[in-house]
């Protein structure tokens, strides 16, 4: 029997975790998991093999103890702070275990920068739209004033959605832009464009795509600004060639998750930010387009061999648009909900529902 190769997956979100581990369950590796969340889901897995809690990922010899200690194959960050950190220290650690490919910290705290990937674009000559940074209040309201109402105001580092806000009127960005001082957070503004939601995975190497799933979703007129469950994944050459391009020019190596909006005035696609790690979806795309990402990018970083796929057509919907076609009796099935998946793993999965 062949040796099980153990692989240190490094990460915070329960999220991440689980679907990354889900996507490497069925296959001949042991599963570690180093975490500084001690509420992470993934604790409760029934494909995790051990999990190492602890209280921050900020130490090296923590690190080369943990890969020691449980002959560890591979480090493999899934989360953003720990892929740079790995990043960061690769030239030590690799002495220990191979590490993921990941980008040189140089262009990786470019790409997941909301203002300097915006500058980065607009200098670079891709699309992506106009924007505009802010240092005081009367700056804010001379800049909103020509980028016009609705428009978008977003922190400058930020992941999931959290903190960007619509606004609709220069009072109610005001009153917010006063209780969130600048030197609280640094934020951009920019306009909001009435479209659909775009999202490229990409695993890359030195600035050339490996794989790439392309997912879309209905468009959006209102403020909620997270993951969309209803998705559709199909080709887009526009969407495809904006991202090659942006990669090379950033020499990105490794996985990336690069949000996209496509006006629905001209269907002009706009790159709006880089997630330099996994994404929530990561599932989504192993089951729906076929593409399992975490396994391609295990299998290239321990140079085993490794077949890369072209994504299929696929869709995920709803659990709402799931019952409300049951409701009228319209054909559907469960495994095109993103939650088929969580029966396989429930007790890890309800820990994660609830955030216990």
């Amino acid at each position: 029997m062949s040796h099980k190769k153990a692989v240190l997956l490094i990460g915070y979100d329960s999220n991440l975790s689980l679907g990354v581990i889900y996507c490497l369950r069925s296959f001949n590796y042991t599963i570690h998991l180093l975490t500084s969340n001690q509420k992470n889901a993934a604790r409760h897995s029934r494909f995790l093999d051990k999990i190492h809690v602890r209280e921050a990922i900020n130490s090296k010899d923590d690190i080369i103890k943990i890969v020691q200690e449980n002959h560890i194959d591979l480090i493999m960050p899934i989360d953003e702070i720990e892929i740079r950190f790995i990043r960061q220290h690769k030239e030590l650690l690799s002495q220990y275990a191979p590490c993921s490919w990941s980008t040189d910290t140089e262009f990786f705290d470019i790409g997941i920068n909301k203002k300097l990937l915006a500058e980065f674009l607009t200098k670079n000559g891709v699309s992506c739209p106009v924007y505009a940074t802010v240092n005081d209040l009367k700056e804010l309201e001379n800049i909103a004033g020509q980028i016009g109402y609705p428009l978008l105001l977003k922190p400058t580092r930020g992941s999931f959605g959290r903190m960007i806000r619509k606004f609709e009127n220069w009072e109610d960005l005001k009153d917010y832009y006063n209780s969130n001082p600048p030197e609280d957070r640094e934020f951009i503004i920019q306009p909001f464009i009435v479209g659909s939601d775009i999202t490229c995975n990409v695993i890359c190497k030195e600035g050339e795509i490996i794989c790439y799933t392309i997912q879309e979703s209905p468009v959006k007129t209102g403020s909620d600004f997270s993951s969309n469950d209803v998705l559709q994944f199909h080709e887009d050459e526009e969407v495809i060639r904006e991202v090659s391009k942006m990669m090379k020019l950033l020499h990105w190596s490794g996985v990336a998750c690069v949000d996209l909006r496509r006006d629905q005035r001209d269907k002009k696609v706009y790159i709006l930010e880089i997630n330099g790690r996994f994404w929530a979806s990561v599932v989504t795309s192993c089951l729906k387009a076929k593409v399992n990402f975490p396994l391609i990018m295990l299998k290239l970083a321990l140079n085993e061999p490794v077949d890369i796929p072209k994504q299929t057509h696929g869709r995920q919907i709803a659990l709402k648009q799931y019952f409300d076609a049951l409701k009228s009796g319209k054909k559907t099935s469960f495994k095109d909900t993103k939650y088929v998946s969580y029966l396989s793993d429930p007790v890890a999965r309800f820990f994660q529902v609830f955030k216990l």
